[in-house]
């Protein structure tokens, strides 16, 4: 039975922890303009807090550490952009006949 690398494992749960962030960022914009509940912007931090500790429980700050880190921060920021943005909405026209 072959083992599954740790680095492997390691940017899986990057790729994780960037999907997090980014939830995580447009629940913020929700909670402040929507009035949502904090237990939804509570659990989504816990989830990113939880997948950067794992990552760096085993090697500490590396190089894959530091940039899946750097990814997470803009992955929070494109969440809280892409969710401030007003919605664009396409009318739909009907000709009268």
């Amino acid at each position: 039975m072959r083992m599954v690398p740790m680095q492997l494992l390691r940017v899986a749960l990057g790729l994780l922890a960037i999907f997090f962030a980014y939830a995580l960022g447009r629940v913020l914009i929700r909670l402040r303009s929507q009035g949502q509940p904090m237990t939804k912007a509570l659990t989504w931090v816990l989830r990113a807090t939880v997948a950067l500790l794992a990552i760096f429980w085993t090697r500490g700050f590396d190089a894959v550490g530091m940039g899946i880190l750097g990814l997470v921060i803009l992955s929070l920021a494109g969440g809280i952009y892409m969710e401030s943005r007003p919605r664009r909405t396409e009318e739909i026209h009907l000709l009268e006949q």
